[in-house]
């Protein structure tokens, strides 16, 4: 009888961070009284995975986030998605360049869904064949204690990774020149124009040099130019971050290689390494303030905001289209400007000495998030997409 949803585990996210998402919807799911059963594929997978299929008359849907098995075949070629034979959703939580391998497989039964609208709209436009492309973001973390702002122990919070921009562009320098040329110029006018996404700009990179590409060849060349992104991740991250150091504001950050930032080595600036995701999401809510910085999301925001606004932390965000028609500036959330980065820390200062506005738009965010943002509403969202198959 297929009365259980299957939840796997694939690979490791950062931090874990997809053990927890996937308890959170095992959770869900069993309170509106389904069945469930997590299958760990960190060990073993092979023998797992033939378990699973000798059993697969008992699963009605499967769940995996960024997963591995859009790559796993049968002794025969099979892929086990398709020798499954049941609804399979891909939950994405970063752009789909990164899963082109994945994506461009033609599967029976599977479905994506995404944590941003434009990813949503790039997956339906290049790869035709995914016939079901769903939007549902990530959850809020609620922390085990909620703080009182007294309470707080950090000011300013960033978590977040860093690798050396330095590093990645010497990647770069050794590409083959046309290829160098391209990823560059891509580099360029991303960072002038921070409402460009990465397509946009390949896009108009292409209308530029006056080389045609099919749909096909165009997702192959974006996740070709996949450095593109990371380089300006971690850039922009730099940048921001060496900003608040330099502004003299109490900043705490937490992650594996931001300690190589120079600008950070500063009196005001406490490092920590990474932590595991649920020690994060109580450091959020120990913070007045939570600085996010993720470029690239223009139509969607990172779980971070979301984790935040719930525990009563004030969030500082970038300001894109999808944050401005989502949220509202000043009084639930400061949508920040990134090519202005000094101005975001003259307005963190004054809310930290503005106790009565900080606790107002945090306290507007967590009346919001209770109601719209919580893992009981995502989960209740991905509930009502199965009950459609």
């Amino acid at each position: 009888m297929r009365d259980t949803i299957l939840l796997f585990e694939s690979r490791d996210l950062c931090y874990e961070s997809n053990q927890y998402f996937m308890e959170q919807l095992n959770q869900e799911f069993q309170r509106a009284g389904y069945k469930t059963e997590i299958c760990d594929l960190s060990l073993d997978m092979e023998e797992k995975l033939e378990d699973v299929l000798k059993r697969r008359q008992e699963f009605s849907a499967a769940f995996d986030f960024n997963s591995r098995l859009t790559r796993a075949e049968m002794e025969d070629g099979t892929p086990f998605i398709d020798a499954l034979s049941i609804p399979f959703f891909n939950y994405l939580v970063d752009h789909p360049l990164y899963h082109h391998g994945g994506l461009r497989r033609k599967f029976e039964n599977y479905s994506v869904i995404c944590i941003d609208k434009r990813h949503q709209e790039y997956i339906k436009h290049y790869y035709p064949h995914i016939k079901n492309v769903f939007l549902v973001p990530l959850g809020a973390v609620e922390a085990g204690k909620i703080q009182t702002l007294e309470e707080k122990r950090f000011d300013l919070l960033f978590l977040g990774t860093y690798v050396p921009a330095e590093e990645i562009y010497e990647e770069i320098s050794d590409y083959p020149w046309e290829q160098k040329k391209e990823v560059l110029t891509l580099i360029e006018w991303m960072e002038a124009e921070p409402e460009f996404t990465q397509e946009d700009a390949l896009f108009q990179y292409l209308i530029k040099t006056g080389e045609e590409l099919t749909r096909e060849e165009f997702a192959s060349r974006l996740h070709r130019d996949y450095i593109v992104d990371r380089y300006l991740r971690f850039l922009k991250r730099k940048k921001i971050l060496s900003e608040a150091a330099k502004s003299g504001i109490p900043l705490t950050v937490v992650g594996h290689g931001l300690a190589e930032i120079p600008e950070l080595h500063s009196k005001n600036v406490t490092i920590y390494p990474g932590v595991g995701f649920a020690v994060s999401a109580q450091m959020i809510a120990d913070a007045k303030i939570l600085l996010n910085i993720t470029p690239g999301f223009l139509g969607g925001v990172h779980d971070r905001v979301y984790s935040a606004r719930v525990n009563r932390t004030l969030c500082f965000t970038e300001k894109n289209p999808y944050t401005e028609s989502h949220f509202k500036d000043g009084e639930e959330i400061v949508l920040y400007d990134e090519r202005k980065p000094e101005r975001i820390f003259e307005l963190a200062w004054k809310l930290l000495n503005d106790r009565e506005a900080l606790v107002r738009i945090a306290g507007n965010a967590c009346e919001k998030a209770m109601l719209q943002e919580t893992w009981q509403c995502r989960g209740q969202q991905i509930l009502n997409i199965i009950r459609n198959f």
